[in-house]
């Protein structure tokens, strides 16, 4: 066997071995969403929230489109009869989670944004009990009671006594929302239609471009178009191929392999690498109450695995 054929086999095997193991699927999908809310916060003041999450989803989607074309083509009739389906997942867990997760960052820190992140091991057990009527353990049920102390304790800055509707962050508002339609899509991904995995990804990502794509239109009417500048193409590069093409991608193919509830679990990993980068990349702090929110999240994490 010559060097090449020795290379090109290894490389198989090892492609193999990545792509039939969730938990290396689940950290690297992690790791390219841990950097999103970083790259966004820090590019908040070059690109708008709306302009950010609608050319995330076009370049997505261009960048599948090649690879995914012919399973498309086989899978089109399926893919037609699915859209009951399609549509919400795209629309809700796609387009508006991503416009959410990006206006809120116009508001909030990346710090803050990554760690009520962490609830969504817990939404992603709750909801299958509560819409398909799994069996909801008292242990799970202590665990996202917790967990919601935890989210409470952040948003409030460790005063939930003195909550006051008017004084909360909207931008940590904002956070909590999208992390509650990204655990539904997580869940209802269960329905999503037995095609090709790059078939489902090139259909999601139109679905999210085109359900932005009326107010991304609407805003540059509005406010007119302006060249953008190379930061600003860097970053539309980074959040479209990394956070999205490549991260949905491994985190869809783990739900095949593990299902949502188990998948779900390692979804606090994205706040564990993100909080770890945003301090020194965006100078950026945890404060004492963000510590014992941490710790109530994490006691429900613990709690709901057993």
């Amino acid at each position: 066997m010559s060097t090449l054929a020795r290379g090109l086999s290894v490389w198989r095997d090892a492609r193999s071995a990545v792509w039939n193991s969730p938990t290396l699927l689940l950290c690297l999908a992690s790791f390219f969403w841990a950097l999103n809310p970083i790259v966004a916060r820090a590019a908040r003041d070059l690109v708008s929230p709306m302009s950010l999450a609608f050319w995330r989803w076009v370049v997505a989607f261009l960048f599948v489109l090649p690879f995914a074309w012919r399973h498309i083509r086989d899978d089109r009739q399926t893919l037609r009869e699915s859209w009951p389906v399609l549509m919400p997942l795209g629309f809700f867990g796609v387009g508006l989670f991503s416009y959410l997760v990006y206006a809120g960052l116009q508001y909030t820190t990346a710090t803050n944004s990554l760690m009520l992140q962490a609830i969504m091991p817990i939404m992603t057990m709750v909801i299958p009990a509560v819409v398909f009527g799994e069996r909801l353990r008292p242990l799970l049920a202590l665990g996202a009671g917790l967990s919601f102390a935890g989210v409470v304790w952040i948003v409030t800055q460790g005063h939930p006594l003195a909550l006051q509707w008017g004084a909360l962050n909207r931008g940590d508002l904002l956070a909590v929302t999208a992390v509650f339609l990204y655990s539904a899509y997580a869940t209802f991904l269960r329905k999503a239609p037995a095609v090709h995995h790059l078939s489902l990804l090139a259909a999601l990502f139109a679905i999210g471009a085109a359900s932005l794509a009326t107010p991304y239109f609407a805003m540059l009417a509005s406010e007119g178009l302006s060249l953008p500048s190379v930061e600003v193409v860097a970053t539309v590069l980074y959040v479209g191929i990394f956070p999205s093409l490549a991260a949905y991608g491994l985190f869809n193919r783990s739900v095949v392999l593990i299902g949502s509830v188990r998948a779900g679990v390692y979804m606090n990993l994205p706040t564990v690498f993100g909080v770890g980068l945003a301090i020194p990349l965006l100078d950026e702090y945890l404060s004492s109450y963000h510590f014992v929110g941490a710790i109530m999240i994490i006691a429900a994490i613990a709690i709901s695995r057993r």
